[in-house]
């Protein structure tokens, strides 16, 4: 079974009605990408467009929820991915419809948080203690974001076991679906705005 705008649908391979969605939403796309820069196209279908995944009220909810959390602005939480799209357009699953195995994928923008992350990472690493992820961690923190999974181990590093755990909780909540949530920290929309451009830029090239 799959959640789509906040309803249960049987997510069938070939009569399922929702395949003509995909392939609306899909066409769309692409027809976009022809005609509007990969800025317009990052306004239009990450920032102003409706979420596939969740109706108005659940992306209220979810949206409500981690930015109490984490201290941010309410509107510096945003939904992206295929959760956003109804589809993926990382290079290893392009195009590829949301299904029972995606994740709802957040997008957190606090330059405040991410400098207290990244002051208490960097004392973290000086302390030379356990951290096998801290050159990938760093390498996208100099593209200004935060890849949670490459933070220190969670037992060791309490910022760790606070995302974590909050993630988990309202995943297994599943009052946004049977899906993992999950989150990247940005430093700022600029930021952002680059790393999902590259996506819809390859795309560009490829239709």
């Amino acid at each position: 079974m799959c959640i789509l705008v906040g309803l249960w649908f049987p997510l069938l391979a070939n009569n399922s009605p929702w395949v003509d969605r995909f392939s609306m939403l899909i066409d769309q796309f692409k027809k976009d990408l022809k005609e509007l820069s990969s800025t317009q196209i990052f306004r239009k279908h990450l920032l102003s467009s409706g979420c596939f995944a969740l109706d108005d009220h659940q992306y209220f909810k979810l949206r409500e929820e981690v930015s109490e959390f984490f201290s941010v602005e309410f509107n510096d939480t945003i939904l992206v991915g295929s959760g956003r799209l109804g589809f993926s357009i990382k290079p290893t699953k392009r195009f590829v419809s949301f299904n029972d195995d995606s994740d709802l994928d957040l997008a957190i923008v606090s330059p405040k948080l991410f400098e207290k992350i990244w002051q208490d990472a960097f004392l973290y690493k000086r302390s030379a203690e356990f951290w096998p992820n801290s050159r990938i961690f760093f390498r996208y923190l100099a593209e200004g974001w935060i890849r949670p999974d490459k933070l220190p181990p969670s037992e060791y590093f309490k910022f760790s076991k606070e995302w974590w755990d909050f993630f988990n909780k309202i995943t297994n909540g599943r009052q946004f679906g049977p899906y993992k949530i999950r989150a990247g920290l940005y430093y700022s929309h600029f930021f952002l705005q680059e790393y999902q451009t590259i996506c819809i830029e390859q795309c560009m090239q490829e239709v």
